[in-house]
């Protein structure tokens, strides 16, 4: 992600341009609340998604667990946000691209990068596109999360 979105997510002023910039139209009260509410949690996920710990691995842990819990959250909110915008949901909507092989924070990273592609798209963005990269991203900060841990199961090999 490069600097200048790094620099809008983490502006507040800026940031609030980003999201208004989504609404959609024609602008109703419905569409623009929900347009506000989506893409203001998108803004804060992705401030997660590309906040610095320091090299601190505790922060940087608690960091992949937030995300991914901010992630359930939205996920979790989205089907009745899109129904009161009159969208259809398909609960088996392609995810995004398997990332098989690659580590959690490079998975974090690439599915940042294409929540941030949505975000800053000039064209309308269905609200299912949305929600299979939120679950792509969310997926990734588990993995990121569980590949910084420390514990073992219980009689697995070290």
């Amino acid at each position: 992600m490069d600097d200048d979105l790094r620099g809008r997510l983490f502006d507040p002023d800026r940031a609030h341009r980003l999201v208004l910039s989504r609404r959609p139209t024609p602008l109703t009260a419905v569409t623009g609340v929900v347009s506000d509410v989506v893409w203001t949690d998108v803004v804060r996920l992705l401030r997660w998604a590309t906040a610095d710990a320091g090299g601190m691995t505790g922060v940087q842990s608690g960091r992949w667990w937030r995300l991914a819990a901010a992630c359930a959250d939205l996920h979790r909110r989205l089907p009745s946000l899109v129904d009161e915008v009159g969208e259809p949901w398909r609960a088996d909507e392609p995810g995004p691209p398997d990332l098989d092989g690659l580590d959690g924070g490079t998975r974090v990273a690439r599915a940042a990068a294409r929540l941030a592609a949505l975000l800053l798209s000039g064209d309308p963005v269905p609200l299912q596109t949305v929600a299979a990269e939120i679950d792509g991203l969310g997926a990734a900060a588990i993995t990121a999360y569980a590949q910084q841990s420390t514990w073992t199961l219980p009689g697995a090999a070290p």
